[in-house]
C-alpha cells in the first residue's frame, strides 16, 4: 500500500511540474504578444501622426499681382501646417510656362536674391517677405502666417535668362503661367497665372 501511495505521489508532482511549466510558458508567451501588439500600436500612431501633419501641410494661394513692366510678379500666400515651421532656403519654387510645344523654366529656393526685388531693411534684396512686417527675409515660415514672394521670368537659376513666363511675355502670347512651391517634406501647390490687362499692379488670375 505504501508502494502504491508512493507511485501516486510521484505522478502527481510531476503533473504539478508539468502544469506550472505550462502556466510559465503561456504567461512568456503572452508578455511577448501583448508587448509586439504596443510597439504595432505605437508605430501605426506615430506613422498616422506623421501623414496628418504631412496632408495639414500646405501652401494656400491668396493674390498675385504685376510687379513690374517687364518680368516680375508678386505673389502673396498663406503657409499652414500641423507640423513644425519649414526653413525658408530649403523651399523651392518653378515658374514654368509652355508654348509652341517648348517648356520654360525659371527656378530657385525661397530667399533667392533677384536683381529686380526690393531692397529690404538689412540692405539686401528680398524675394520673401511676412505681410504686415517689414521688408525681410524671414529665417522660416511659420503657420497662419501670410508672406509676399516676388516670381521672377526667365528661365534657368540665380539671375535667370530672358523674361520668359514673365507677365508681359505671357500677355503677349495669350499662354498661361504656372507658379509651383515645394516644400521639404514633399508637400507642393500650383498655381495658375493668367494675365487679362497687363499693367503693374493689375490682378493675376
Amino acid at each position: 500500500m505504501e508502494k502504491q501511495n508512493d507511485t501516486l505521489a510521484q505522478v502527481g508532482i510531476g503533473a504539478m511540474i508539468v502544469f506550472i511549466g505550462i502556466i510559465i510558458a503561456v504567461t512568456s508567451s503572452m508578455y511577448v504578444m501583448i508587448n509586439q501588439l504596443e510597439r504595432i500600436s505605437q508605430g501605426a500612431e506615430e506613422a498616422v501622426s506623421v501623414a496628418t501633419n504631412e496632408a495639414h501641410t500646405q501652401v494656400i494661394f491668396v493674390g498675385g499681382w504685376v510687379d513690374d513692366e517687364y518680368d516680375d510678379f508678386l505673389l502673396m500666400f498663406e503657409y499652414q501646417s500641423l507640423g513644425k515651421n519649414v526653413q525658408t532656403d530649403e523651399v523651392a519654387w518653378v515658374l514654368w510656362c509652355e508654348f509652341n510645344g517648348e517648356i520654360f523654366r525659371r527656378m530657385g529656393y525661397m530667399g533667392d536674391q533677384v536683381f529686380s526685388a526690393p531692397i529690404g531693411t538689412d540692405g539686401e534684396r528680398t524675394t520673401i517677405w511676412e505681410v504686415g512686417a517689414e521688408i525681410l527675409k524671414p529665417d522660416e515660415l511659420i503657420s497662419g502666417k501670410r508672406y509676399f514672394v516676388i516670381a521672377d521670368g526667365g528661365t534657368g537659376t540665380d539671375s535667370g535668362n530672358g523674361a520668359f513666363c514673365g507677365p508681359e511675355w505671357i500677355f503677349d502670347r495669350g499662354v498661361t503661367a504656372y507658379y509651383s512651391i515645394y516644400l521639404p517634406d514633399g508637400g507642393h501647390t500650383t498655381q495658375e497665372l493668367r494675365v487679362n490687362v497687363f499693367e503693374v499692379g493689375q490682378s493675376v488670375t
